[in-house]
């Protein structure tokens, strides 16, 4: 009988989670046809539909046109910064793009948000897991709701961003890694080059610690595995990589600075070269300097400085988007986690405080620059530094055995 009841209550569950999948995709739906829009997603959508349907290029100035015209109406115009919505990507990321080519672009759409919100719950539990951080079902629903909802997982949803599934496959290669299943971590991080801006500096790191500690079968993985995915691309798409490096090259023609180390630097424009390569230097000669003391250091080690080089990654990046910030949510829980376990119960109303003003504060600053419907260039300074602050200040407590502040004092007493 109790196996039975077992047996009924799983099957509930499943059941149950299929129906709110079912009722998520069809809100996305009715959102798609009420709402016009994730222009991201559409530029990809439409590269792959060409590619598998009509047999064009992704890569063609035909496929960029047809993307335009769905846009505005029209051809984009380059000299009011209009985005001429390029394929761009590498052709890899078809292993993800290609199967929702064969729908509608509306029911697309609402598939493709429907599977960004799903990964994006995923790479929040993730985050936990990174952390360690064991929380109530109330407090982690709490959360979970928060970072949902926060400006940079919602424009990322809206926006249709690949960049949800890249950040999901980062954590789970660390997850991986943290699991000792190499093969699989090497692998989840040779896919990461669908998007290399945001992993360029993570994977040498990734690769330079696991030679550290003789992890061979993350190169196994990582080069194997990369070897066949673009192989099989090639075979597909010969010239691909040509194809892309000139619509990368095309790229700036259109966009501005979206660097945050550039903006930052515009703003003492008589010095701004200066200054963006006295940043650029500092920030990766310190992020090296990390490097060799992470050599051959344990996990918790390891995932500190993986945590940051993402962090400086985004920040030393020649083009960014602020939905790449959702790479930061594993980062946060690691700072939450340690400010708890260090400050105790002062500690977790310090983490509530810090999560109104995160949440709130994005909002706010978005509605009070946003420029008709152009996202501010201010949007790309204050998170990525806030974080990068945060981890230097748990710093000390990650990589060494944690105490608290009793414990601190009773031991300097002793």
């Amino acid at each position: 009988m109790f196996k039975q009841r077992s047996f009924l209550f799983e099957i509930l569950i499943i059941l149950g989670v299929l129906a709110a999948i079912v009722g998520l995709y069809r809100t996305n739906y009715f959102y798609s046809q009420q709402q016009p829009g994730g222009n991201d997603f559409l530029a990809r959508w439409m590269g792959a539909r060409y590619w598998l349907i009509e047999g064009i290029s992704p890569y063609d100035e035909r496929v960029s046109l047809a993307t335009q015209i769905v846009i505005y109406g029209r051809p984009a115009d380059k000299t009011r910064g209009e985005d001429i919505a390029h394929f761009v990507y590498p052709l890899p990321v078809m292993i993800f793009i290609a199967p929702f080519a064969f729908f509608d672009y509306n029911v697309a759409r609402a598939l493709w948000m429907t599977l960004l919100e799903l990964c994006m719950i995923a790479l929040i539990f993730l985050g936990f897991r990174l952390a360690e951080w064991n929380v109530s079902p109330i407090k982690l629903t709490i959360l979970l709701i928060f970072f949902l909802l926060g400006y940079y997982s919602f424009r990322s949803i809206i926006l249709g961003q690949y960049a949800v599934i890249h950040a999901f496959l980062v954590l789970l290669s660390l997850e991986s890694l943290r699991r000792k299943n190499d093969f699989l971590a090497g692998m989840l991080i040779a896919l990461t080059l669908c998007k290399p801006q945001m992993v360029f500096l993570f994977i040498p790191f990734v690769l330079v610690w696991s030679f550290s500690q003789r992890r061979w079968d993350v190169f196994g993985g990582f080069f194997g595995g990369g070897s066949v995915i673009l192989a099989i691309s090639l075979m597909f798409l010969p010239d691909w990589p040509l194809q892309m490096l000139r619509q990368i090259l095309d790229y700036p023609t259109y966009t501005g600075d979206s660097s945050p180390i550039s903006i930052l630097a515009s703003l003492a424009p008589g010095v701004k070269r200066q200054v963006e390569w006295m940043l650029y230097g500092g920030f990766l000669g310190y992020l090296v300097m990390e490097w060799v003391i992470s050599w051959k250091k344990d996990y918790p080690h390891f995932l500190w400085t993986a945590l940051l080089t993402l962090v400086i990654n985004n920040l030393v990046a020649y083009r960014n988007a602020t939905t790449h910030y959702i790479l930061f949510y594993a980062a946060m829980l690691l700072i939450f986690r340690v400010i708890e376990e260090r400050w105790q119960r002062f500690g977790r109303w310090l983490n509530w405080g810090i999560v109104l003003i995160w949440f709130s504060g994005s909002w706010w600053l978005f509605f009070a620059t946003v420029q008709g419907n152009q996202e501010s260039q201010v949007m790309f300074l204050p998170f990525p530094f806030l974080v990068l602050f945060g981890l230097w200040w748990i710093r000390w407590w990650q990589l060494r055995p944690p105490v608290t502040v009793l414990q601190t004092i009773r031991n300097r007493i002793e």
